[in-house]
């Protein structure tokens, strides 16, 4: 999946909060101009208030001072009053302006610093805070410049203040503002950090929903498929990379980037030339990028498909733990273990020395950008050509520019990580379930009457590997049918059928006459209960166990379906009875206990069709007599199906249906089937002499 398609499918799940986003590119637009703004207030208050006193001026005497303010307006030269002395004023000009002619009505007018003293130079204003091949003459009352003379006074420390009286007023104003940026500025970063937090955790919200929603939707061969470490990394590490791209990437990355754009504006506007040297770097990072982003994405995509491999290998050898100590394997699964943890380790600093190479990279150009800034501007400053405010603002903005280059590559390893991780989630949820609902469903009756059929149906679990073969049998309303046969015979095969856990590659399986493909999925599974083998136990009370999605049912129908079977017994012994906590953070029944849990949810669900898949297997015989005779009673006009390998449990059935390797062999009555003598009374007899081996040990 490429980039832009991966981008598509994020965004899309950022779209309803599109409100709170906008929210935060606006707080961080206001961050970013005040961010700017400060390195150019500094500017401004080092050029104009703290070295204006050196800036051009021209002065005339206070009669002529209206005429020459209306000359300087016409000429649109910018110009501000700073002092009167002696009936002189004074006009400070920009110091692009210096050879600005003034006529007959003033004069240029400089102030120069000429070893700790401060001299006004009278017709000439072209000097700067240094001034280079002077020469004082006639007692300091003349100064010789570029081989002409101008008529020079010293000030007074008092003339010094009155010119300066507007600089301390600008630098009061210029401080407040920069205060007030700085404060307005935090408060905003406050308020777009909790933004972007709170719209990560919404964001992540919905992915994870997203996921579990379409796990519960998948048919069993995606699970066959796919170990359930992978797809717990699905849910876990992968979204919470999401998580980091979405509260701190996206908009952090669009206030970088205004950032760059809106630095290179303002440097490009106080100097061309500094600026090109400045960005003699970038050509070399875009290269470096590149490249690094290839790599890095790479590593990405190893270093998760190895957590995956970790994290199933993990949960499978915790589920079987009792197994690995049993065949004493605890030292192999360790080797294994190790291996796997080897190359995660491998992987991971693949990645850090990856990281540990770029990252620095970045900030090594910025340091030779840098020095190419102090050497060039340092020596425009020396001939006067770029004031020592610009240069000194260009210091702030070339860091102010690689900072976000740096925090760019900082990023781009969670960019890349979250990537990766998209590209898995997105591949997750573009895996078509394979058991879907029918276009034009069909109906149908509140209640089935239970007639099942099954008319020429092959099925294979992996391409045509067929686990049943043709297999054709009707069940009548209100009948129970056993299924018998070796295992690996396929009678487990048949029930998933019926539940559309699986498809069938060829035939037809119908309820009630309507092929159960062309039922909603839900509605089929409402009328068919099945009691399973090995059935689960969610976290959670024994009455929520037994309840599950059948809200409206009370404890006490449930302590009562309990009693009617004998059962009662088992749950009421419990710490805390029907309340007692179950699952892995509560009490851990028995494979009998679990079986008996079943078979009253089964009971509660009360549905049209009953299938018990070796339902009794866990149950001591005393116990398995009260549930026949409860099964009995419940099966009556109710279609049962009942998978069973002690075939004692299945010689009241109405029917008994033989299965060999995936074709029915032989199909009656328990009477009928023996009297055959063929597999179904082979089966009969083996297992008799297994329990008069069994009787005599």
């Amino acid at each position: 999946m490429g980039d832009r398609q991966l981008a598509k499918g994020m965004l899309s799940f950022a779209k309803p909060y599109w409100k709170l986003l906008l929210f935060s590119i606006l707080l961080t637009g206001f961050i970013v101009i005040a961010s700017l703004a400060q390195p150019f207030i500094l500017k401004v208050a080092i050029d104009n208030h703290i070295n204006g006193l050196y800036d051009p001026m021209i002065s005339a005497q206070q009669f002529k001072a209206a005429e020459v303010k209306e000359q300087l307006e016409n000429k649109n030269i910018l110009y501000k009053e700073i002092a009167t002395i002696d009936h002189i004023v004074y006009f400070r000009l920009e110091s692009s302006n210096p050879h600005f002619q003034p006529g007959l009505r003033a004069e240029k007018t400089a102030i120069v610093l000429i070893k700790n003293n401060y001299y006004l130079v009278h017709g000439w204003n072209e000097g700067l805070n240094q001034v280079k091949g002077y020469q004082l003459l006639r007692n300091n009352q003349e100064i010789k410049i570029s081989n002409h003379t101008y008529p020079v006074s010293i000030l007074t420390t008092k003339d010094v203040d009155q010119f300066r009286t507007n600089d301390y007023q600008g630098l009061i104003y210029l401080g407040i503002l920069y205060f007030l940026l700085i404060i307005a500025s935090s408060v905003c970063t406050y308020f777009q950090n909790n933004t972007l937090q709170f719209t990560g955790q919404y964001v992540i919200f919905d992915f994870r929903q997203a996921i579990f929603h379409h796990f519960s939707q998948m048919s069993m061969s995606f699970y066959r498929r796919n170990p359930i470490g992978r797809l717990v990394t699905r849910v876990t590490h992968d979204v919470e990379s999401l998580n980091q791209l979405y509260s701190q990437v996206i908009v952090n990355l669009v206030k970088d980037v205004l950032i760059l754009i809106g630095i290179l504006f303002l440097m490009l506007y106080l100097s061309v030339k500094l600026t090109l040297i400045c960005f003699i770097v970038i050509p070399v990072i875009g290269v470096v990028t590149f490249y690094f982003k290839r790599v890095l994405r790479t590593s990405q995509r190893n270093l998760r498909t190895i957590l995956s491999r970790l994290l199933s290998f993990l949960a499978e050898n915790l589920s079987g733990m009792s197994v690995i100590q049993l065949f004493i394997r605890e030292g192999r699964q360790l080797e294994m273990f190790n291996e796997l943890n080897e190359k995660h380790y491998r992987a991971g600093m693949r990645q850090t020395i990856i990281n540990s190479i770029f990252n620095p990279s970045i900030g090594l150009f910025g340091n030779i950008s840098l020095s190419l800034l102090v050497w060039y501007g340092g020596r425009s400053v020396l001939d006067g050509s770029i004031t020592f405010g610009t240069v000194y603002a260009f210091t702030h903005y070339v860091r102010q520019f690689f900072e976000p280059l740096r925090s760019l590559a900082d990023r781009f390893n969670q960019i890349q990580a979250a990537l990766a991780s998209a590209e898995r989630i997105f591949d997750t949820l573009e895996t078509k379930p394979t058991i879907l609902n029918p276009v034009q469903p069909k109906k149908l009756s509140e209640k089935v009457q239970g007639r099942i059929s099954f008319q020429n149906v092959w099925f294979a679990y992996e391409n045509e590997e067929w686990v049943l073969k043709d297999i054709e049998f009707r069940v009548n309303k209100g009948e129970t049918v056993g299924i018998v046969g070796a295992t690996g015979a396929g009678k487990s095969s048949i029930i998933q059928l019926i539940n559309r856990f699986y498809d069938n590659q060829k035939g037809i399986v119908t309820l009630d006459g309507i092929n159960i493909k062309e039922v909603p999925l839900n509605e089929l599974r409402m009328h068919i209960g099945i009691i399973q083998q090995d059935p689960f136990v969610f976290s959670g009370t024994v009455f929520e166990n037994i309840r599950l999605n059948h809200r409206e049912v009370s404890d006490e129908a449930i302590i009562k379906a309990a009693k009617a079977v004998n059962i009662d017994l088992f749950f009421s012994r419990l710490p805390q009875g029907y309340e007692t906590l179950l699952g892995e953070e509560g009490t851990v029944l028995s494979a009998g206990q679990k079986q008996l849990l079943a078979f009253l949810r089964a009971m509660i669900a009360n549905n049209d069709v009953l299938i018990l898949d070796e339902a009794t297997a866990n149950i001591d015989t005393e116990t398995e007599q009260a549930v026949q005779d409860t099964l009995k009673e419940i099966s009556k006009n109710r279609t049962t199906m009942i998978i069973a390998h002690r075939l004692s449990t299945i010689q009241h059935a109405d029917k008994i249906i033989v299965l060999d390797k995936g074709r029915i062999v032989e199909m009656g009555n328990h009477q009928q089937l023996l009297k055959n003598q063929s597999v179904y009374y082979q089966l009969c007899l083996n297992q008799s002499k297994g329990i008069r081996m069994k009787e005599r040990v």
